[in-house]
């Protein structure tokens, strides 16, 4: 068994034939912010890499210069997840593509397996089809059941479709989904989540906005605090039902009052919300990140926060 500390996020990428998937995982391979990412692809031919950030190639494997990877995805899906475990040591999560016609929520149950950590399902939406394809006899239930596990949805081709357009299919999503939507583009730490303890304890941007990343964000409102010491369980529940509407992402890294020795991962990824022990505290610092959307009251953030303390 992996070691607890060492698991690698791992997060599905779905959506129909022609629903922008690629465009989305060339921008995390391009724009990583700061991430190394390994994304599994079906199809390496797909994949735009510009040339300058190629370091090194084999027939399923690119290395490139800015610390991500991009594998291809081998018959035996296991035997995949067994080469990137070889390399952990070298990314900071895995993504992985699946198929047009694929169920994300199928392969999200690969992230269970030893070394991963299951890190929200993200499907990708063609504004300009999608209606069409959800009344589709044919292909209807699956492009419908793959909208239903996603925890985030990205509508794609913004720069095509008329705004009339995509504020209806926003509007139709809300209808059938409880799902976060976004708008591409969309930078690598809104769609993927924060990194609690990037920010040192002295830096002054721990406590506040994290104003370096503000013009990647696209004006989401990021907000992280570090924790005096461990939480109350009563805090964590109350922190859960309170989540503002605007928050697409949010990670923290704490002790809790009942199980002082272990560290418990607190994660929403859009409308999912996750509380879970992944192994032995590992003495570092009690932390959480939060982001939201473009709008969000940044002191409804604080006051979120702020709700995670100890008895």
């Amino acid at each position: 068994m992996a070691d607890p500390q060492d698991r690698l996020p791992l997060t599905v990428v779905g959506g129909y034939l022609g629903a922008g998937k690629t465009t989305l995982l060339n921008r995390l391979l391009a724009e990583p912010d700061g991430q190394r990412i390994a994304v599994l692809v079906n199809d390496f031919g797909e994949v735009d890499i510009d040339g300058r950030l190629l370091e090194s190639a084999t027939d399923d494997v690119l290395i490139l210069a800015n610390g991500c990877v991009c594998c291809s995805i081998a018959d035996d899906f296991a035997e995949t997840l067994d080469s990137v475990r070889s390399f952990a040591d070298r990314i900071d999560r895995v993504v992985v593509e699946v198929s047009g016609v694929g169920q994300p929520d199928k392969v999200a149950q690969w992230a269970h397996s030893p070394g991963f950590s299951p890190d929200g399902i993200v499907v990708a939406v063609d504004p300009l089809s999608i209606r069409d394809r959800v009344a589709d006899r044919y292909v209807g239930d699956t492009v419908l059941a793959q909208l239903a596990c996603a925890d985030l949805l990205v509508v794609t081709r913004t720069d095509v479709a008329e705004p009339e357009a995509l504020t209806a299919s926003e509007s139709w999503l809300a209808g059938v989904t409880e799902a976060t939507v976004l708008r591409t583009p969309v930078p690598a730490r809104v769609l993927l989540g924060p990194v609690p303890r990037k920010a040192r304890p002295d830096d002054p941007a721990a406590d506040h906005d994290h104003a370096a990343h503000a013009e990647q964000a696209t004006d989401h409102v990021t907000i992280s605090r570090v924790l005096a010491g461990p939480v109350s369980r009563a805090s964590i529940d109350t922190w859960t039902r309170a989540r503002p509407s605007g928050v697409v992402r949010a990670k923290g890294l704490v002790r809790v009052d009942d199980r002082p020795d272990d560290r418990t991962v607190l994660q929403v990824c859009g409308s999912s919300t996750t509380v879970a022990v992944d192994g032995p505290w590992d003495d570092g610092e009690d932390a959480v990140v939060a982001i939201a959307l473009p709008g969000t009251p940044r002191a409804a953030l604080v006051k979120w926060l702020n709700l995670l303390k100890g008895s």
